[in-house]
């Protein structure tokens, strides 16, 4: 077995184990020598023992409640620099058609909002994505959703037209981006809402 030389600190950290005591040195004379003694063949046995329990890795279980579970990934469009969600959900497109995208940004451009200040996510291509997911990875403080139900994230049922607060989150479910392309009615009532919201 070769022998081990290291100064490295972390290394003797590894090595040495046990509690090591600096006792203050008293001058040897014939009246205080120091006996040093070998260890008896049970005390050899009990070091080794010792020794070969210590090095021995322990595997502790880990319950299933404390496995950490990774965050949910979103793919959207925009920056998300003003923590503002916005719910979409086209089955057609991976994110939104061209029609509706210039729709929306010409109203939140009149809110004074660009797109770097929104986060707009089309739900449709992240099915089964609840609201305390929406939380985490947007740190949202407004959300809308754009014809969807929000029964759908798992929020409870909220107004059409109204904000409401969940979570410490201001929400607000309105009509489809299509819906107040093609009724005035419909974008009407939505931009009451919007300005203030």
């Amino acid at each position: 077995m070769s022998t081990l030389h290291t100064n490295e600190t972390n290394a003797l950290r590894l090595f040495m184990t046990e509690d090591i005591y600096i006792l203050e040195q008293q001058p040897v004379s014939s009246e205080n020598e120091i006996k040093i003694e070998k260890p008896t063949a049970a005390e050899k046995v009990f070091i080794a023992e010792k020794t070969a329990m210590s090095e021995i890795p322990v595997a502790i279980p880990v319950p299933d409640s404390a496995v950490i579970k990774k965050p949910k990934e979103f793919s959207y469009l925009g920056e998300n620099n003003k923590y503002f969600l916005i719910l979409i959900d086209d089955a057609k497109n991976k994110e939104i058609n061209s029609l509706q995208k210039e729709t929306l940004l010409k109203i939140m451009f009149a809110k004074g909002l660009e797109l770097r200040d929104l986060a707009i996510l089309n739900l449709d291509q992240f099915p089964g994505t609840n609201i305390t997911e929406l939380k985490e990875f947007f740190s949202c403080s407004k959300m809308v959703l754009f014809g969807i139900n929000p029964q759908r994230i798992e929020l409870p049922p909220i107004s059409s037209n109204k904000v409401e607060n969940h979570a410490n989150v201001m929400l607000f479910s309105t009509y489809n981006i299509d819906e107040m392309i093609n009724d005035v009615t419909k974008k009407k009532d939505f931009w009451a809402v919007m300005k203030e919201f």
